[in-house]
């Protein structure tokens, strides 16, 4: 699963000072390619920016052409519940809001079918603002989380009870803890088609292994304790 995130010289204005108004902003922009690989194959991917309209499904994967290859087109999500919007010859049969920290699936095309891989492009501004931090709520049960910040990095490390410390997910999911059952992290495997899985240990509450996620990647997070939260920090 490719994607690459290109955070261009022009696009960030944290911090630019313009030449005449001497305006200041914190706020960082960019985008990001994620390829989806078509064929009627899943990817697991989050939104890594807030687009400025809403987030709609409809304005986010445009990549997928319309035509008898994209008919059967899938989006699965998890708004509390499994669901599901198929692409008509027309477009989108309907409409989901996709906010940074909102893992969904998407199937190119039918399986079997001969649906072109495609790349599909988010552009918007980062949350939160540089220096600060964001807050992902996780329920207890299933739910399909992203990262909020457009950074590649550790999301649980073997051993320890949280993710990356140091940069990408600042203290990230550390409140599942023991004695709470076995809950679980669960990301794709876009070239085998199938789930990975990383436990964490009940006796300890630590995660079993280190699960590094990227760009624009969605993950699993299986909670079996009360809800926690994932705290990012943009630095």
């Amino acid at each position: 699963m490719k994607k690459t995130l290109l955070i261009a010289a022009a696009a960030l204005v944290a911090g630019i000072v313009t030449s005449e108004a001497q305006v200041y902003s914190a706020n960082v922009v960019g985008y990001a390619n994620v390829v989806l690989p078509g064929n009627g194959q899943y990817t697991l991917i989050a939104n890594p920016f807030d687009d400025g309209n809403g987030n709609h499904l409809t304005n986010l994967i445009t990549s997928i052409p319309g035509g008898a290859a994209s008919v059967r087109s899938t989006l699965f999500y998890y708004p509390g519940a499994p669901a599901t919007i198929n692409k008509l010859a027309g477009g989108w049969g309907a409409d989901a809001i996709l906010t940074p920290g909102v893992g969904f699936y998407i199937r190119n095309g039918a399986p079997g079918g001969n649906a072109p891989t495609v790349t599909n492009t988010f552009v918007g501004t980062v949350i939160p603002l540089a220096g600060a931090s964001v807050t992902n709520q996780i329920p207890n049960g299933f739910s399909l989380q992203g990262s909020v910040v457009p950074l590649a990095g550790n999301i649980a490390i073997g051993g320890t009870p949280g993710g990356d410390a140091n940069l990408d997910y600042g203290d990230s999911i550390v409140s599942i803890g023991a004695g709470a059952g076995i809950s679980k992290l669960q990301t794709w495997n876009t070239a085998l088609q199938s789930p990975a899985t990383v436990n964490k240990v009940f006796s300890t509450g630590n995660w079993g292994s280190t699960v590094a996620v990227t760009v624009g990647q969605g993950f699993w997070i299986i909670n079996q304790g009360p809800n926690t939260n994932m705290v990012q920090t943009l630095p």
